[in-house]
């Protein structure tokens, strides 16, 4: 019953490389490519799986941030608030 739904994507490889980036911050050892991995197997297991599963609302506004920044995301949605 909200009156803006919005469904917030990015790409597989644009997340892998923001947690790939926040893991390497933190000290942690690990490449892209298992990163990358993590993200896709993570993506499968929430697009199938029984209940629940993650998928857009059909009312849903796709906002991809694949190149947004952290601003322009927020203002993205900010802004779809009063277009409806």
């Amino acid at each position: 019953d909200a009156d803006v739904k919005l469904f917030v994507t990015a790409s597989a490889e644009r997340r892998a490389e923001r947690r790939y980036k926040e893991l390497k911050e933190r000290g942690e050892e690990t490449s892209y490519e298992t990163v990358l991995a993590d993200v896709e197997a993570r993506d499968a297991r929430d697009r199938d799986r029984d209940v629940a599963p993650m998928s857009a609302a059909d009312d849903a506004i796709l906002v991809d941030t694949s190149d947004m920044s952290i601003q322009e995301a927020v203002a993205a949605a900010i802004g779809f608030g009063g277009h409806l």
